[in-house]
Order: structure tokens, then C-alpha cells, then sequence
């Protein structure tokens, strides 16, 4: 019968499982059994063919002898000796010291008496046959006396592999089925107790198993106790990372959300402002077309008048209409916005032009330092980066409260240009370093939040960026990455 739907199921240890156990252990310890049975076989079997081959020594041997009184019998009947004879079987003694098998220490150097007297030709060579029968007669009975030493040798290693095979038959198997019960019986109960620390795992008890509590189990499971305690140990580590994540990402959405509704009313105030300009920008065209009616009206009256006085007035009054006229055109085409021309700069002369005019709004207090290279030549809007830099240093003066040093630098690296401006001031605060630069956003007393908010338009104009920097222990740094293409001769390049 199946649990309902959402149960919690109990867990079952499934005890049968626990019978493959033992008969994995013994089909082990059979294969043991038969290993250490073939190993046995295989050592007899080494022990019987030094066996083997010191028959094949005495047989040879005996042959030896025989081939011997075969000669001497024949000669005792008065044959005549031959003396190739005695010398085929010198070889026969030679080829049987070269041979392996023999065990009786003696056996060589008799084998050896028997050669030399072979050797001597000119005895009579029924003395040398006997003299060298005798010999053999020695060498059989040492070789044969060692054989039945090697024999009984290998008849009782025989009989203590015999018991060492009885005893794995029957003793190990034994051995393992009693510790296959034991480790049954001392198992068995530790599991259990795992399946319900499963259970606590899964409903979120990171509690770990005491350490006193695992003096009574085996040591076989002792092992996968301490590795719970240690997962229940990372699981509590990954539950408190986990919260406080949750809490570092609640934090930056809520940041994320703040800075992104800032950034819509900033949005919203730069569209106004842009609806403000075009509105300025289309009452200025229309206020041109009467005033230079009125202009032109006033120049006829001017021409046609004789009055001295009252022609002096009318020319005080055409100079207005002229000066109104040049400012609303200089209103039309700010709104245009059209971008300036790049020119080649030589970033040095421009930088010692601006400090020799800043200075003069300077404090004596405040120290102005400028490192440029003189190698720095770019195509860059001149008048739009000196704006930008003069607005970046009278910042920089404005934000030293007491004694201190403004610093301008300027370095070239693959085709951009960067320049930047530091200060020893109180530095930008943490809220402008995390919302950026912002219209009529500004830290300092009296201040408009203009300056920075048009540097960083001249920036992107030009494709480039601003960042801001605190310095330690305090000071400001501001810098602008401007693109700086290679210096050519084309058109409408001027030099700077």
C-alpha cells in the first residue's frame, strides 16, 4: 500500500540487503581457499622437478657404469681396448659433470677423479675401467643416499601443505562466518540509528551526533558517523552563508532600486531641462525675425535723421538690438549642440596655458603641479578639454579647506588618452562615489553640482569616460579616458 501524497515515509533499513553481505565474503574466502590451494599445488610441484632432474643424473649415470663394464667385460675376454674407446667415455664423464642435478657434494670432484684416470692412455686400460667403476660405485651411493633425503623432504613439506589445505577448508570458512555475524550483529543497529539521523537531516536538524555517543560503535561504522557530523557541519556553514546572501542580495537590490529611481528623476530633470533649452532655443528664433525688423527700421530712421542728439539715441538703440540678436543666436546653436572640431593638441603646452591662468585664482596656500609628458600629441577638442580641465582644477582648489597640493597628470597608452586631477581634500563622499555624477548633485556648501555633470558630458560626447577615486589617507582623484588617435596633417586640423 502506498503512502498518501505528502506522508512522511519512515525509513526502513532493508535487512535483506545485509545478507549479500556475507555471501560476498564467503564466495571471497572460497576464492582464498582456492588461491591458497593452487599456490600450494604449484609449490609442490616446483619441489618435484629437482626431483625429476636428479633422476634423469643417476640414470645417466648408471649408464655411465654400465657403458663402462660393457668395455671391461669385453676386454676380460680379450677383446682389445680401444683407446677412442676410453676417450668417448671421458666425454660422457665430462657431459655428466656439466649437467645439472647432482646433490652429494662429492659428486663432482669424484666425476672429476674419473676424467683424469680416463685421461692416462697408457696404463692398461682394464686397471683404469675397474679403478673408475669403483668410483661411479662411490658416486651412485652419495647421489642415491641424497635422493631419499630429497624424497623424504618432499614427503613431509607434502604432508604440511595437506593440513595447511585441511585447515583453509575448514577453519577459514568458519572464521568468516563467525565474524560475518559479528559484523552483522554490531552493524546492523548503527545503520538504523543513521536512517533516523537521515530523517533529522531532511526535516533541517543540523545538529551533529555527539562524540561520546560513537565510543560503542564499530569501527567499521564509526567512520560514516564522523562524516555526517562533518555534512551536518558545511550544511550549517552553506545555511548561514546562504542567509547572510540573502541578506547581502536584499541590500543590493534595495541599493540597485534606489539608484535606479534616482537615475529616473535624474532622467526626468535632464528631459525637462532639454524641453526648457528647446523651448529657450525656439523663443530666441522666434524673437530674432521682429527684432531685426525693429533693427532695420531703426537703421532707416538713423539715416534719415539730422538731429545729432536724437540720432545718438537711435544709434544707442540699434547697438542693443545688435548685442540682443548675437546673444539669441549664441542661445540657438548651444541647443544645436554641434560637437567641436578636433584639433592637434600637444597636451603640455595646453596644461602650462590653463595653470598659468588658474593660478591667478588660486590662493598662494594651494600648490599647482603639473606632470606631462612633452611626447603627448593627440587629435583632441581643445576648447572643450580645456573647459573640462579648468572646471576639474577650480574643484580641486575649491575642496582644500587648508594648505595642499593639486596635481595634474597625464599619461598615453594604447591609443587613449588619460588625464586626471588630484587633491589632498576630504575627498567624495560614499553616496556620490555610489550613485555617480549627477546634475545639481553636489557635496560642497555654495556648490551647483554643475561642473563635474558637464566634464562627464564632454567626456561621452568624445567617447570617452570619467571615474571618480578617494585617495588614502584622504584626497580625491578624478580621471577621464579620452580616445587619442594618431596626430595627422588633414583637413581642418589646426594646431594647439
Amino acid at each position: 500500500m502506498k503512502p498518501p501524497p505528502g506522508a512522511r515515509v519512515p525509513y526502513r533499513l532493508p535487512v535483506r540487503r545485509l545478507f549479500w553481505l556475507p555471501l560476498g565474503l564467503a564466495f571471497l574466502l572460497v576464492l582464498a581457499v582456492l588461491a591458497g590451494l593452487v599456490a600450494v599445488s604449484w609449490s609442490s610441484l616446483e619441489r618435484i622437478r629437482p626431483v625429476q632432474a636428479h633422476l634423469a643424473h643417476i640414470a645417466l649415470i648408471q649408464d655411465l657404469a654400465l657403458n663402462m663394464q660393457k668395455t671391461l667385460l669385453a676386454g676380460l675376454r680379450g677383446s682389445h681396448i680401444e683407446p677412442s674407446e676410453l676417450a668417448r667415455l671421458h666425454r660422457e664423464v665430462r657431459q655428466i659433470a656439466a649437467a645439472e642435478g647432482p646433490l652429494h657434494p662429492q659428486t663432482l670432484e669424484r666425476l672429476g677423479q674419473v676424467a683424469q684416470r680416463l685421461e692416462q692412455t697408457t696404463e692398461d686400460p682394464k686397471e683404469i675401467l675397474s679403478e673408475t667403476l669403483a668410483k661411479l660405485r662411490q658416486v651412485l651411493m652419495g647421489e642415491r643416499q641424497y635422493h631419499e633425503l630429497l624424497l623424504s623432504k618432499v614427503a613431509a613439506d607434502t604432508e604440511e601443505e595437506l593440513r595447511l589445505a585441511v585447515f583453509l577448508l575448514v577453519a577459514l570458512p568458519l572464521a568468516g562466518g563467525a565474524l560475518l555475524l559479528l559484523l552483522r550483529a554490531r552493524i546492523k543497529r548503527p545503520l538504523e540509528d543513521l536512517g533516523g539521523l537521515l530523517e533529522r537531516l531532511a526535516a533541517r536538524n543540523y545538529h551533529p551526533v555527539d562524540e561520546s555517543a560513537m565510543d560503542d560503535l564499530a569501527t567499521v561504522v564509526r567512520p560514516v558517523f564522523h562524516s555526517y557530523n562533518a555534512l551536518v557541519s558545511r550544511l550549517q556553514t552553506l545555511e548561514s552563508e546562504h542567509r547572510d546572501r540573502e541578506h547581502t542580495l536584499e541590500q543590493e537590490v534595495r541599493q540597485a532600486t534606489e539608484a535606479l529611481l534616482a537615475q529616473s528623476r535624474e532622467l526626468g530633470r535632464a528631459e525637462r531641462l532639454a524641453a526648457v533649452g528647446a523651448v529657450s532655443a525656439g523663443l530666441a528664433h522666434e524673437l530674432r525675425n521682429p527684432l531685426a525688423g525693429i533693427q532695420m527700421a531703426c537703421t532707416k530712421l538713423y539715416r534719415g535723421l539730422r538731429d545729432q542728439t536724437q540720432a545718438a539715441r537711435v544709434e544707442a538703440v540699434i547697438a542693443e538690438l545688435k548685442r540682443l540678436n548675437g546673444l539669441l543666436t549664441e542661445k540657438v546653436e548651444a541647443a544645436r549642440h554641434l560637437p567641436e572640431a578636433l584639433a592637434k593638441v600637444r597636451l603640455a603646452d595646453l596644461v602650462g596655458d590653463l595653470l598659468a591662468l588658474t593660478r591667478y585664482q588660486a590662493p598662494p596656500r594651494i600648490a599647482l603641479r603639473a606632470d606631462i609628458p612633452d611626447d603627448i600629441e593627440c587629435l583632441l577638442p581643445a576648447d572643450g578639454l580645456r573647459q573640462a580641465l579648468l572646471n576639474l582644477l577650480l574643484n580641486a582648489i575649491q575642496a582644500l579647506e587648508g594648505d595642499g597640493q593639486v596635481t595634474l597628470a597625464a599619461r598615453q597608452e594604447e591609443g587613449q588618452l588619460l588625464v586626471w586631477v588630484e587633491d589632498e581634500g576630504p575627498g567624495f563622499s560614499e553616496a556620490m562615489l555610489h550613485a555617480g555624477v549627477r546634475p545639481f548633485a553636489t557635496g560642497r556648501p555654495g556648490g551647483t553640482g554643475l561642473g563635474l555633470a558637464m566634464v562627464r558630458r564632454f567626456t561621452r560626447d568624445h567617447d570617452g569616460e570619467l571615474k571618480l577615486d578617494n585617495l588614502e589617507p584622504h584626497g580625491a582623484r578624478v580621471t577621464l579616458y579620452l580616445p587619442c588617435p594618431a596626430v595627422g596633417n588633414g583637413k581642418g586640423e589646426r594646431d594647439v
